[in-house]
């Protein structure tokens, strides 16, 4: 070893052995390009690892090349690829658990000062949405900062991590928290219009839940296109509602569905880190199979599946009462063929309820400029009934079955919704919709 040192001095190497491949030929004059594939295997791993990881926090980037991403690595996981590479080019997702246990210093995670070092905090009442006092705001602010520094004082001296590893850890904690706290919010506030506005027992004041639908499966249609069917991930072409419903059952089919949605909201994490592993799993491969969508990748999602189903079954437990519609839940199948296509369905629900939360937060501010006013008395009578109407459209045709297996299984309620996001423009409440600054449901590509 003293010798290869020696040597690879006399070369200008300044880092020793570290410059060496596994041939002992010196790499340091080497560019990057010019070396073997193989001895850029820390690279590659290590490069695509952080834009996985990158993605699970931040879903409205990479929106057109995480697919392309997760697929090539998805194809390069095959034995005959990775024959050929002569590496893999997978490495397992960087989480704070084992990062911290690693390094020893896991009782920070067991430290209650990480609650408040960690806490999301809002600028919004969370019940009413009205804003909070600025200097209440600065004060919380202040409080979460002084814990954070108190644990990388004390931790940093009773461990071997740095101060910047830990406090590394905690903002990776409290940004996972804000995401799913920024996800769950626009579902939970859904929620509880409903429950505010609606009476399980029948309508009130005129706004009926109330749902008269058909079924778009003749048989004709079914002979000709049930090998393939209409996929819950695509649009259905239905243009009315396919359940009929009465207002006591949509509510409750409403209910159901959304707080389906906000558990699965608070476990999103392990849930992109499932269909991570679902999708680059070396047990389970894909086929290429037509979907009535195009060719698609379709393979079993075993982590996510289990997942979904104990959230499920949770909901059903909370809700204390039939279940309404189908429990199926879609995957590996023709409707959801892969755990990316389910992650991608899933990203897309705060996507489309922010944008009517804030709609209806806003309509008071509209209210102070006087023409904003008269058309809303106009049109609908008061600001409340403006309110209702959105409601009342969304909690109908947003579950009113224009998705697969009736519209009414696990995806085909979520697929119900984006259907009804495609109509938007037809709705008697889209200029008032417009005047509050909306520009659309799909986010931005840049």
């Amino acid at each position: 070893k003293r010798k290869k040192s020696d040597s690879s001095k006399k070369k200008g190497s300044s880092s020793g052995d570290k410059d060496d491949d596994k041939n002992g030929n010196n790499l340091s004059s080497q560019s990057w390009a010019s070396r073997d594939p193989r001895d850029n295997a820390i690279l590659f791993q290590t490069m695509f690892e952080v834009g996985r990881r990158n993605k699970v926090l931040n879903p409205n980037q990479m929106r057109t090349t995480y697919g392309k991403l997760m697929y090539m690595l998805q194809d390069a996981q095959s034995p005959t690829v990775a024959k050929s590479l002569g590496f893999s080019l997978h490495k397992d997702l960087v989480l704070v658990a084992p990062f911290l246990q690693e390094h020893k210093c896991s009782d920070i995670l067991h430290d209650s000062r990480l609650v408040g070092a960690t806490r999301f905090i809002r600028d919004r009442d969370s019940r009413t949405g009205e804003r909070l006092d600025r200097s209440l705001v600065d004060q919380m602010v202040t409080d979460k900062h002084k814990l954070a520094r108190e644990l990388v004082e004390e931790y940093a001296t009773k461990t071997t991590m740095s101060k910047d590893d830990i406090q590394r850890c905690i903002d990776s904690i409290s940004d996972a928290i804000a995401y799913v706290e920024f996800n769950v919010a626009p579902v939970q506030q859904m929620l509880n219009y409903l429950e505010e506005n609606f009476d399980p027992a029948g309508p009130r004041d005129g706004f009926s839940l109330e749902l008269r639908g058909y079924s778009r499966f003749s048989s004709s249609s079914f002979s000709s296109y049930g090998r393939y069917g209409l996929s819950a991930y695509g649009t259905s072409g239905s243009e009315g509602p396919t359940l009929s419903h009465s207002h006591s059952t949509q509510y409750v089919f409403v209910w159901q569905s959304l707080r389906l949605w906000c558990k699965v909201m608070r476990n999103m994490h392990r849930l992109w880190v499932c269909a991570d592993e679902d999708l680059l799993s070396t047990s389970t491969s894909y086929n290429l199979f037509n979907t009535g969508q195009g060719l698609n990748r379709v393979q079993s999602c075993p982590r996510v599946a289990k997942v979904m189903r104990n959230l499920l079954h949770s909901t059903q437990q909370e809700a204390g009462q039939a279940w309404v519609g189908l429990s199926v839940i879609h995957l590996g199948d023709r409707d959801v063929p892969n755990a990316l296509v389910f992650i991608d369905k899933y990203t897309q629900i705060p996507r489309f309820l922010s944008p009517i939360v804030s709609f209806i937060h806003s309509i008071p501010d509209l209210c102070k400029d006087k023409r904003i006013c008269d058309y809303i008395h106009d049109a609908f009578g008061s600001e409340e009934k403006l309110k209702m109407t959105i409601l009342t459209d969304y909690f109908k045709h947003g579950f009113d079955g224009s998705g697969d297996d009736g519209g009414s299984c696990i995806d085909g309620r979520l697929t119900s919704s984006w259907n009804w996001t495609s109509r938007i423009a037809k709705k008697e409440y889209y200029p008032a919709l417009m005047l509050s600054g909306f520009q659309g449901f799909d986010g931005d590509f840049k």
